[in-house]
């Protein structure tokens, strides 16, 4: 027993854990376990379940546009939200509401009243709450571990994230084969519950207070004006953007390359979901270990352009099991992008502006719809392998322009 009690002593001290010795941040965690196998399961289910209804790659990629439309449409106003009011409290209030969308998904599909609209307006509902609980989230693990830890407790959540990633894509695929789509969505429900409970038992958490001075329209606008106040800010902004347009919307031919390309089916399009988790979570292990690297600037530009690199190598690989690593490493790649992207935005503002800083981030991602309405369209039109391939290509030219020109960038 002492034996075990040391092993994990050891690994409570290593730095690539640090944040856990704050007894909220494990809470957090935990909850974000609970956000991330929800989120999985559903993106491989609905995905499932549109291209099985409609044959259509177009309309697959239309789903998406209506989950993460959201992101641009309220991402700043979410992030003043965020930090004006309790953070834990938001949190627990969005995964009542996403558990109850949940379940109407399933309700409607066991009764197989589901159509078309159904799943596009309860995606949206669905991706508006997500833009709330995104933005609070990352602020509320930066209240509890302080900018010191905030590296660490960032790619922790991505560590989450990218594990119940792991679990939800086989979780998925499995469960549309023996038990039907409705049980995913049920599932779905019953994470979202042991969520709330999960974070019930939190303490609440100490933070600055916001600006209680200005009206929410007065914090709002200056969420906007970070943007063009601060050029860290606005690059990262515009490399999220770049992202969430050409590398992001791989996920949405998933389907496409499970079912035509590679011929694998849906347990093999739950596989390459969990491909994509495990790369993610490897890359999220490895963030976590490096502490507050110095040199953030370098880290992600390389990052931006590995991203690119292994979409076009994705895109072109007629073989499963090379197919899985490559999307292993684009999904480690992609984990990589979200989870910098979210440290240097919150290192970069003052502790009052972090909510809105967030926000900005869920704005920028926002204009993934329009990376997932083009692949839908290329796909239909040239094929998805294609479809990829020249998002990844787009991806390696912006890489040199962002060399040439963000020099702050790279001085971080």
């Amino acid at each position: 027993m002492k034996d075990v009690a040391s092993i994990v002593s050891k690994i409570a001290n290593l730095q690539t854990f640090r944040a856990f010795h704050y007894r909220n941040f494990r809470f957090l965690f935990v909850s974000t376990f609970a956000q991330s196998l929800s989120f999985f399961i559903m993106m491989v289910t609905l995905g499932w379940q549109v291209l099985e209804m409609t044959n259509s790659p177009f309309l697959v990629a239309m789903v998406w546009v209506a989950r993460s439309s959201p992101f641009l449409l309220f991402g700043v106003l979410a992030g003043t939200i965020a930090d004006r009011v309790n953070r834990r409290k938001l949190l627990i209030f969005g995964f009542i509401l996403l558990a109850v969308c949940a379940f109407l998904l399933g309700i409607l599909t066991s009764r197989d009243w589901i159509q078309l609209w159904h799943i596009f307006l309860i995606a949206f509902i669905m991706g508006t709450i997500q833009t709330f609980d995104m933005t609070t989230r990352q602020a509320l693990a930066v209240d509890i571990v302080g900018p010191e830890d905030a590296m660490n407790a960032i790619a922790l959540n991505a560590v989450a994230m990218r594990m119940m990633g792991i679990a939800g894509g086989i979780a998925a695929g499995i469960a549309i084969e023996l038990l039907g789509l409705e049980w995913c969505f049920y599932i779905i429900v019953m994470a979202y519950l042991v969520g709330i409970i999960v974070l019930l038992s939190m303490r609440e958490v100490r933070r600055k207070a916001g600006s209680e001075q200005q009206s929410t329209w007065e914090d709002f606008v200056e969420g906007l004006r970070l943007i063009g106040q601060n050029r860290i800010v606005l690059t990262l902004a515009v490399m999220a953007v770049i992202c969430e347009i050409f590398g992001f919307s791989y996920m949405v031919a998933l389907p496409v390359f499970a079912r035509d390309i590679l011929k694998v089916g849906a347990v093999g399009l739950g596989m390459l979901t969990t491909a994509g988790s495990i790369g993610g979570l490897i890359a999220a292990l490895t963030l976590a270990s490096l502490g507050d690297y110095k040199h953030k600037g370098w880290l992600i530009i390389s990052i931006f352009l590995s991203f690119g690199i292994f979409l076009v190598l994705f895109s072109q690989s007629p073989w499963y099991p090379v197919s899985l690593l490559f999307i292993a490493i684009v999904g480690g790649m992609a984990a990589s992008m979200d989870a910098m992207e979210q440290i240097m935005l919150q290192l970069n503002v003052t502790d009052e502006q972090r909510g809105r800083a967030m926000g900005i981030w869920m704005l920028s991602i926002g204009f993934g719809p329009v990376g997932h309405t083009a692949v839908g369209t290329m796909a239909t039109l040239l094929g998805a392998q294609l479809a990829l391939s020249i998002n990844g290509g787009i991806i390696i030219v912006i890489f040199f322009i962002l060399v040439a020109f963000a020099s702050r960038l790279r001085r971080i």
